[in-house]
């Protein structure tokens, strides 16, 4: 009998954690929220040009600055252009902001990453890296969309039957969340060390300030949105991101910058978060 490869395990593990992840995300966020974050069109608008573009074109700018190697340089961008961090409302609870509006944004982003990822890469990626546009389009819609969309309407249609669902789904999330941590720190410890010394901590970090700054700019006067702008702007979206770089890319060196930048910016927004408190 053939023995599972630790890549192979490493994208089972991702799938399951991005699912329940997003299944969740649907199970707990509300209609209401949904339009809540639609009602202020000015302020959405905003937020969708700080996300969707001004972010990804600080890590190109980045990755034009710093010369990096392909393979780095499409981790980096990978995860700048996955919007719509799980992590957001959570954030947003813990600098004591405006949770609905962080939901309902999350969920936005979302959404719109079906279109925004892939023709981002296409757009930004290296000129000697080969992006298949439909077949990232079409993981997104799978892996995020369809699970997200099938929780919502699970919630609204039959919301006892959502509550009751949503702490096994979530619980299994936290699961498959640590145990995912813990798989990639094994199969890929040697990658994740030669990060040390590299310029991608350097530039990850860079990129986070740029975005935090980003979104408190433009996120207008109200206190409570202007953090969840910032702190959403910064988190990005790790868990499609890490999806991608394992059933997307065969360099594993992909998969190394997109954990790396991923830690960079929880870390940096979550501190920031709970200082803001």
């Amino acid at each position: 009998m053939e023995a599972i490869s630790g890549d192979a395990v490493v994208e089972i593990v991702t799938t399951v954690f991005v699912l329940s992840t997003m299944f969740s995300m649907g199970l707990k966020l509300s209609v209401t929220q949904l339009f809540g974050a639609l009602r202020d069109r000015q302020l959405l608008s905003k937020s969708l040009v700080v996300n969707l573009v001004a972010v990804p074109v600080v890590a190109y700018l980045l990755i034009r600055m710093v010369p990096v190697g392909p393979a780095y340089a499409t981790g980096f961008l990978l995860l700048a252009v996955s919007p719509g961090a799980p992590f957001g409302p959570k954030f947003a609870e813990m600098s004591d902001s405006d949770i609905a509006f962080a939901s309902g944004l999350m969920a936005i982003l979302c959404l719109l990453s079906v279109v925004t990822i892939p023709i981002s890469l296409v757009v930004l990626a290296p000129g000697d890296v080969v992006v298949d546009p439909v077949a990232i389009g079409r993981m997104v819609l799978e892996i995020q969309i369809v699970p997200l969309l099938a929780g919502l309407g699970l919630s609204y249609l039959y919301p006892a039957f959502g509550d009751r669902m949503y702490a096994p789904i979530q619980r299994l999330s936290d699961i498959s969340f640590v145990g995912l941590i813990v798989l990639l720190v094994v199969v890929y410890s040697g990658e994740l060390r030669s990060l040390i010394g590299t310029e991608m901590l350097a530039i990850s970090a860079v990129a986070v300030g740029l975005s935090l700054a980003l979104g408190y700019l433009f996120g207008g006067p109200v206190r409570e949105r202007r953090e969840v702008l910032a702190t959403t702007t910064a988190a990005r979206n790790a868990a499609i991101a890490l999806f991608i770089a394992t059933a997307g890319f065969s360099n594993p060196d992909v998969l190394t910058v997109v954990l790396g930048f991923s830690f960079v910016s929880v870390v940096g927004a979550g501190t920031l978060a709970g200082a803001w408190r």
